[in-house]
């Protein structure tokens, strides 16, 4: 998605337990599996990934506990020609974070801890913040604990590099700074997950994978899933995943993670139904137990969350909903449940292009047509012909447009079309479908710009995207000098990462050098600029005599990181400039 200030914003709904009476009767099992126009229905959402050349998915549709309609579209494995079926394997990305979170309930149900427990009782290497951070906060990512994804690319990995448990562990003792104070916010960390598959051995004795093989897989009779902390494991029947090139044609992409928690399981369709309807019966748990599951997060200020637990309690459309997605290298996941109809979907996909969530739904609307609210009216954004616009009506729309504070489309004439470029992100071309509507090509995204008498500049447009439609502004960017660009320059050093990032002037273009290669910085305010991930937003910290100290990099999941200046020079620094 080329704009990711755009993300699903989940309805408020409170889900007090996982055995609920049926509000609204849904069709029976059996009028819905011999209805065959509702499968062909279905197949036609996959239908461009259903190739024996293609990637693409495997679907489950349950219904009372039954499956109803189970289908594997495209291929396991494109270089054996092996297809996806029901007995695929796959990985589960953070749908993986609802097992970490059952673990985690099951000790403190055995009466082994507690949900309000100080984390550091059980991983006394994490750094002293200050204040606690409890078990329920690493659970509903209320925390502050950075995101180790982050993290480690801002160190300079890359994600297809092995990464351990005890690599990730280093990073995460390293650190001495929040995003926030604990409770203040919710913000996705990946971390967390990590310290709570710390937490269940150290009080149950048992790594993850040996614990929830132990309590969750073999009672429920998952024998096709596991946590795999170490990676090149065979696995039988696993699906490779393929990302979609520019060129159209799809490549391999790599999962090393030998790391679990936060993701790394594998499991199949049909064993995630078994899943599933546990949180109907209470078989491994009890009802109790799925009830506390889902019980939303809370703020400090006493606000609630959508959040719970490695679940996301919604509504969609009238109707309550509890799901997860996931997405590591090319593997996309989703599983979606509709509690009050005893009906839910699966669909485990491994194909980067494939939207998990948003043909889960899909599924649903085919399914649950008859007792859906209507769906809002959203702008279509159906592709339209390119048409040709006055290279002067061009010239009016370039600017710096902003959406929220820190966040900015710059807007620039490249010969005879216009290119975007959001705060943090690469920058798009888009084309134009009339004199004030330009499309991207990379996301279903239009900027529609406002009438601009002659020889004036556009001060506002309008971005639509996803059903929304954001107001931009045009602003004005102070441009810093030469000498402010050269009191920049220098190394910088952040303990909490251990690593040297070089900034230079290149051209009158302001560089950063990291462990990964140069990343040009663009001008966002005063001291303030921005660049592709992993840097995002920079700021620095200058004094009045025009001598800039530190940096501070923000890039979403990870804030206020702190770089110093200092005289040491990494190895091979001078290279680059």
């Amino acid at each position: 998605m080329l704009f990711r200030i755009v993300t699903a914003v989940f309805a408020a709904l409170y889900l007090s337990t996982p055995a609920v009476v049926v509000a609204q009767s849904a069709p029976s099992s059996s009028t819905i599996s011999s209805n065959v126009s509702m499968e062909r229905a279905v197949d036609q959402l996959f239908a461009q990934w259903a190739e024996p050349n293609s990637p693409g998915a495997v679907i489950a549709v349950l219904q009372d506990g039954k499956i109803i309609y189970s289908h594997g579209y495209g291929a396991a494995n494109l270089e054996y020609g092996v297809p996806n079926t029901p007995s695929t394997v796959f990985h589960l990305a953070s749908v993986s974070k609802q097992f970490t979170a059952f673990a985690i309930h099951l000790l403190a149900h055995d009466g082994k801890l507690s949900l309000d427990d100080d984390v550091r009782k059980y991983v006394p290497k994490l750094h002293d913040f200050g204040k606690p951070i409890t078990i329920r906060q690493l659970l509903h990512h209320t925390s502050g604990v950075r995101d180790q994804w982050n993290l480690l690319a801002l160190a300079g990995w890359r994600l297809d590099d092995e990464i351990t448990d005890d690599d990730i562990a280093h990073l995460l003792f390293q650190q001495t700074e929040l995003n926030f104070a604990p409770g203040d916010q919710f913000l996705y960390s990946n971390s967390g997950y990590t310290l709570l598959a710390m937490v269940v051995k150290q009080v149950s004795g048992k790594a993850l994978p040996e614990f929830a093989k132990e309590r969750i897989f073999e009672p429920l009779g998952m024998s096709h899933t596991h946590f795999q902390d170490k990676y090149g494991t065979i696995v039988k029947d696993r699906a490779y995943s393929y990302a979609r090139q520019p060129d159209g044609k799809y490549q391999y992409v790599a999962l090393t993670y030998s790391t679990v928690g936060p993701s790394s399981l594998f499991s199949t369709v049909g064993d995630l139904a078994r899943w599933d309807e546990n949180f109907y019966t209470g078989d491994v748990g009890g009802e109790m137990l799925l009830g506390d599951m889902q019980q939303k997060g809370k703020l400090n200020n006493g606000r609630d969350i959508n959040y719970a637990s490695g679940l996301s309690i919604g509504k969609y459309r009238g109707l309550r909903t509890v799901e997860h997605a996931g997405g590591d290298a090319a593997y996309r996941t989703n599983i979606l449940r509709f509690p009050d109809q005893h009906f839910s979907v699966v669909v485990l996909a491994n194909a980067g292009d494939l939207n998990p969530t948003a043909l889960s739904f899909g599924i649903a609307d085919i399914y649950l047509k008859q007792l859906l609210k209507p769906a809002p009216d959203k702008p279509a954004l159906d592709d339209k012909p390119e048409v040709t616009v006055d290279p002067k009506i061009l010239d009016a729309y370039a600017g710096d447009y902003e959406l929220r504070p820190g966040f900015i489309i710059s807007i620039s004439k490249d010969n005879d079309h216009l290119v975007a470029r959001a705060t943090g992100q690469p920058s798009f071309p888009m084309y134009a479908v009339s004199d004030t509507a330009f499309h991207l090509r990379v996301v279903v995204a239009e900027i529609v710009f406002d009438k601009v008498a002659q020889g004036g500049a556009a001060q506002s447009a309008v971005l639509h995207q996803n059903g929304a439609n954001l107001a931009l502004k045009r602003i004005t960017i102070s441009k810093p000098t030469a000498d402010r660009l050269k009191a920049y320059e220098g190394h910088y050093y952040s303990a909490e990462l251990g690593v040297i990032y070089n900034v230079f002037v290149r051209e009158d273009v302001l560089m950063v050098h990291t462990p990964r290669g140069d990343l040009g910085l663009q001008p966002d305010g005063v001291d303030a600029f921005s660049a592709r991930f992993p840097i995002g937003n920079l700021k620095f910290v200058c004094a009045d005599d025009n001598r800039c100290n530190a940096m501070l990099i923000d890039d979403g999941r990870v804030k206020q990181l702190r770089f110093d200046k200092t005289s040491l020079e990494p190895i091979g620094s001078k290279s680059s400039q």
